[in-house]
């Protein structure tokens, strides 16, 4: 069951965990008789994602599916049960650690990718 994919690409194998926040923009001013008006603008997620320790080839293939700065996601909707294609999203920064280089094998430990809902 495919529940996170970036772009076509399903990387449900590779997550560990996946956070959904949900931030609220709005303009609240206090009129002269003391009440609070408040202007809803909109709201926008960020969706932070644990990818497990990966070899070199799953580390590749993930890298190259995030290395356009705007990229469209697929998540499972804790709303609906279903999975919401199409939101996109950037990503302003990710950091990759090794986790070991022994001979021919290389492995990265795991790590966060926080995407940011335009």
């Amino acid at each position: 069951m495919a529940y996170f994919k970036i772009g076509s690409t399903d990387f449900s194998t590779y997550v560990s965990g996946l956070k959904i926040s949900t931030d609220v923009n709005y303009n609240a001013q206090q009129n002269a008789n003391c009440d609070t008006v408040v202007d809803y603008i909109n709201k926008k997620r960020t969706f932070e994602v644990e990818i497990i320790p990966l070899d070199s080839i799953s580390m590749a293939k993930l890298l190259a599916a995030i290395d356009a700065f705007s990229v469209s996601i697929s998540f499972r909707n804790p709303k609906t049960n279903a999975l919401e294609t199409g939101v996109s999203c950037i990503i302003a920064s990710h950091d990759i650690s090794y986790y070991t280089i022994q001979d021919s094998k290389i492995m990265y430990q795991k790590f966060n990718l926080k995407f940011n809902e335009l």
